[in-house]
């Protein structure tokens, strides 16, 4: 499979390389995001080795960790295990005095937690040797908790030694358009959607067949590649995962706010608390604050992972029917009929990305201090009300407002009046408008602060 996206990270790795000195790089991120793939299209023109960890006891984890040290120092064969962790990587700084080469550990938190004292003895090698070591070490986690808390943190051994880091997040939604390259803009955005981004998941989709298709063979039979990718996550990341799925439930069902999730669980709120903030780290559970009042005590919780949330709107609920294998018909009576309503989100999600974009080119009006949805009492038109973009510069001169539109009919000037009326509410100088539609327009009457979006102008930004 062809190397996809990444450029700044593989030239970050590089430009570390080539100094060729003793570096440390941190690479994190979730599951199946594709670190490994990244490391691996890094290391191939390198010398080096790819240990992973295993969730197991230190004896295993040091007779593994030997063999790929011999390998890594040259293919060394046949000889016995080191004595002890600090032997093992005590031989590997000795080598790295007079070779360059790269040596991974993947999975990190199963060997700190297989031996607890490796970030400690790590530290003190790294003290010893690193005016003289030409070692790139990399250590790499899936569990964000660890990566940060255990290894970056200030009291972790290991602060201050690191001479990289790197956070790996899903693909926007530009680089997972690249998997499915023949698909329509529509489409694209929709696997964008249903993937969330995640490289591993993307690999799933073949854009040589409908995606129809893929959606039925992907999520809605018993053998497809995501029907219980959710809960196996769980399942993987948390203890308890029955109360995380009870929570991932709700929140899909529309319970948004501490109080209304615990009333549908009957838990109480403090209890509450502890759950949701390990989705949240997770980057499964998004604590959201409307743009303005970021200090609110008033928060609201989505799905952040549009792949759970696909999955909770239509795979949990199509169970039976999926499990008669009748996925089908599950995708034609329940997906076809509201995918549009599931795709609202995810097109707003794109639009803040393509906002991002539009900013780091440096095609924005002015610089925004901050950016996001907003929501809060419409003063003009006393009643609640929602902006699916509002970005402001510190001065509040400037303001842009946008209305996203994921529908099969083309937008009209009614929504940029409503917007406009919203827009009122905030004491801005210069107000700018944008409409994304994913239809089109209808004819408008041309005004020099709104701008017309459609998908075509945010795919090619």
């Amino acid at each position: 499979m062809r190397f996809i996206g990444r450029e700044y990270e593989l030239k970050e790795l590089n430009e570390e390389y080539n100094k060729g000195n003793f570096a440390l790089s941190v690479i994190y991120g979730r599951r199946r995001v594709g670190k490994t793939y990244l490391i691996k299209e890094f290391l191939k023109d390198k010398k080096g080795y790819y240990f992973v960890a295993l969730e197991s006891n230190a004896l295993i984890n040091l007779s593994l960790l030997s063999i790929a040290v011999y390998e890594a120092c040259g293919n060394l064969k046949g000889l016995p295990d080191f004595l002890d962790f600090e032997s093992a990587f005590r031989y590997l700084f000795e080598y790295t005095k007079e070779n360059r080469i790269v040596f991974v550990i993947d999975e990190y938190p199963y060997l700190a937690q297989t031996a607890e004292y490796i970030s400690s003895l790590l530290q003190k090698l790294i003290d010893e040797y690193r005016d003289n070591s030409k070692l790139f070490l990399i250590l790499c986690g899936s569990s964000m908790s660890f990566m940060e808390n255990q290894v970056l943190a200030y009291k972790s051994p290991l602060y201050g030694r690191r001479t990289s880091q790197l956070k790996i997040n899903p693909f926007n939604y530009l680089d997972a358009a690249k998997f499915v390259e023949s698909y329509s803009y529509k489409e694209k955005a929709i696997v964008y959607g249903l993937t969330g981004g995640i490289a591993e998941y993307l690999t799933f989709f073949n854009d040589n067949v409908e995606l129809k298709t893929n959606i039925i063979n992907n999520f809605l039979k018993t053998s497809g590649r995501l029907f219980e990718e959710p809960t196996n996550l769980l399942k993987q990341e948390l203890r308890q995962p029955k109360t995380y799925n009870d929570i991932l439930f709700a929140i899909a069902g529309g319970s948004s706010k501490l109080n209304e999730i615990a009333t549908k669980l009957n838990m109480q709120t403090g209890g509450l608390t502890y759950y949701i903030n390990s989705l949240v780290e997770l980057g499964i559970v998004e604590k959201k604050t409307p743009v303005l009042d970021r200090k609110t005590k008033r928060p609201v919780y989505v799905i952040k992972d549009t792949m759970f949330r696909f999955w909770y709107y239509f795979v949990q609920k199509g169970m039976n029917l999926i499990n008669m294998e009748l996925g089908e018909i599950v995708y034609d009576k329940q997906v076809e009929a509201r995918l549009n309503d599931y795709m609202g989100s995810v097109f707003e999600k794109i639009t803040i990305e393509y906002f991002e974009q539009r900013l780091r080119k440096g095609k924005l009006n002015f610089i925004p201090a901050d950016y996001g949805n907003w929501w809060g009492n419409d003063k003009i038109r006393k009643q609640e009300s929602e902006i699916d973009l509002l970005a402001y510069d510190e001065s509040n001169n400037n303001c842009l407002f946008a209305e996203v539109k994921w529908r099969n009919q083309k937008t009209d000037e009614t929504v940029l009046k409503d917007l406009i009326e919203k827009s009122m509410n905030f004491g801005c100088l210069d107000r700018y408008y944008w409409l994304i539609s994913l239809s089109g327009f209808e004819k408008f009457t041309k005004l020099e602060n709104v701008e017309l979006i459609d998908i075509n102008d945010v795919y090619e930004v």
